[in-house]
């Protein structure tokens, strides 16, 4: 990463992933799969006092783990196992200390998410 802060650049719902994806870690429920984080993400969402992040879709969460990803802030795990039908879903690890996460991220999405 450069010395610009990588929070600079990602919008609040980027950060509202990464920020889940933190607060997953933390509870030791990561590798988590994409479905999974959404759910956790709309869950919060409903409590935070903002109007610049609406609903949530899976779409957005897979674009803002793309750009997390190469932001070096969380990591993509393949599967070990696929499914009976080929298909093996990916899940996302934190890349970086949940400090670093918990510095940068938008205060208001903090004091919404963080319990």
């Amino acid at each position: 990463m450069s010395d610009t802060s990588p929070f600079e650049s990602i919008s609040l719902t980027n950060q509202l992933v990464l920020l889940s994806v933190a607060e997953l870690a933390r509870q030791d429920e990561t590798p988590v799969q994409t479905h999974d984080l959404r759910r956790y993400c709309q869950q919060q969402v409903a409590d935070i006092d903002t109007g610049v992040i609406g609903t949530i879709s899976e779409a957005d969460v897979i674009r803002s783990l793309y750009r997390l990803e190469d932001e070096d802030l969380v990591d993509e795990v393949h599967p070990s196992e696929t499914s009976p039908t080929g298909k093996g879903r990916p899940a996302y690890t934190l890349a970086t200390s949940d400090e670093v996460v918990y510095d940068g991220v938008a205060d208001e999405l903090q004091e919404s998410i963080i319990e």
